[in-house]
C-alpha cells in the first residue's frame, strides 16, 4: 500500500490534471472529495490488515459431533 505522503502526492497531481484540464470548479470539489473519501478508507484498511498481520487470532477448529449409532431399515 502507498504511503500518506504518496497518496497525498497523487491527489495534488489529480487536483492539478482537473485544473488544467478545465473542469468547473465546484465538479473538481466533488471529485476530490471523492478521492481524498477513497484515500481515507484505504488507510484505515491497511491499518486494519497490517493490525491483524501483526497479531493473527488462532481460530477455534470446530468440534466434530460425537458418533451416532446407525439405526437399521425397517
Amino acid at each position: 500500500m502507498a504511503s500518506a505522503d504518496t497518496l497525498t502526492d497523487r491527489m495534488d497531481a489529480l487536483a492539478d490534471a482537473l485544473r488544467a484540464a478545465g473542469v468547473a470548479p465546484d465538479r473538481v470539489a466533488g471529485i476530490l472529495a471523492s478521492a481524498a473519501t477513497a484515500t481515507m478508507n484505504a488507510l484505515v484498511l491497511d491499518a486494519v490488515l497490517e493490525n491483524n498481520a501483526a497479531h493473527p487470532v488462532e481460530q477455534p477448529k470446530p468440534e466434530r459431533p460425537a458418533a451416532q449409532p446407525l439405526k437399521r431399515a425397517a
